[in-house]
């Protein structure tokens, strides 16, 4: 009986977000409590896509949330190998750092990462906001990817050196097919991560409307005269932002759950 009644409270946000989203400007405020009423309106999903550049926006999002997870998962495989099957020196040192990265806030390094995209004359541009976020989170894909590949059998890598393959072979063609799963979680989370992220899209890319991302475009029309208090269109444009990561997750949600508990229980 509790989980339900707390699983309902974490829900009822969005509840409302989307009943509001198919009311119309009358219904929202004779019917305040009830997050639905019938018949369903779609009035404010024709205004959000009539008054807002969906496609350009929903276009910005996917380049940025794609380019930092392909650039993570680029820069934390290889990272991840090299701490599971490689002996060096400041191995633990560098692995400690990797870790200890993961407790410094992004939000304290908005300043001198502008500062340095503004000498670069990257404002204002969609690679201007993927390349400092390639570090965010970096750590944790490193670690969890580590764990897993830990647990990969030596005996299988040694048989595919002695046929001669390297590294780079081993990692690509042996280690990386089995462990398939926990990249793509990897990669979904950072996904998720990146798509729902407001603050930098907007410090970096929101002097230019063509650097919109859906985030920052629901922000700025909610404070446009088009939104101004047409709160079901508000609501409309953020279903609509939210939508994809929701449904990622609810398809994908047991391998990310899976991954995340053997992963923690691993090497």
């Amino acid at each position: 009986m509790v989980f339900p009644l707390i699983s309902l409270v974490v829900l009822l946000p969005l509840i409302y977000q989307v009943g509001i989203s198919f009311k119309n400007p009358q219904q929202i405020f004779s019917t305040p409590v009830l997050p639905f009423t019938f018949p369903p309106s779609f009035e404010n999903y024709v205004a959000v896509l009539t008054q807002m550049n969906i496609p350009r926006f929903l276009f910005n999002s996917l380049v940025f949330s794609l380019g930092v997870t392909l650039g993570q998962l680029i820069l934390a495989i290889p990272a991840a190998f090299s701490f599971a099957y490689f002996n060096f020196r400041f191995k633990n040192l560098l692995l400690g750092i990797v870790l200890i990265s993961l407790m410094v806030p992004f939000v304290v390094t908005y300043i001198p990462n502008y500062l340095l995209l503004a000498q670069w004359r990257m404002i204002n541009t969609l690679h201007g906001m993927i390349l400092p976020m390639l570090g965010i989170s970096l750590g944790f894909g490193i670690f969890l990817l580590r764990q897993h590949f830990m647990s990969f059998p030596r005996e299988v890598m040694e048989a595919a050196h002695i046929d001669g393959a390297n590294s780079w072979d081993v990692l690509w063609r042996v280690l990386l097919p089995a462990n398939l799963s926990p990249v793509v979680t990897v990669g979904l989370y950072v996904l998720i991560n990146s798509w729902n992220q407001f603050i930098w899209p907007l410090l970096v890319g929101g002097g230019n409307p063509n650097s919109f991302t859906l985030t920052v475009a629901v922000q700025i029309f909610y404070t446009s005269p088009e939104g101004g208090d047409y709160w079901g269109a508000i609501m409309a444009a953020s279903v609509l932002t939210s939508l994809p990561t929701v449904l990622i997750f609810l398809l994908m949600r047991k391998r990310i759950l899976t991954t995340f508990v053997e992963g923690a229980v691993k090497g």
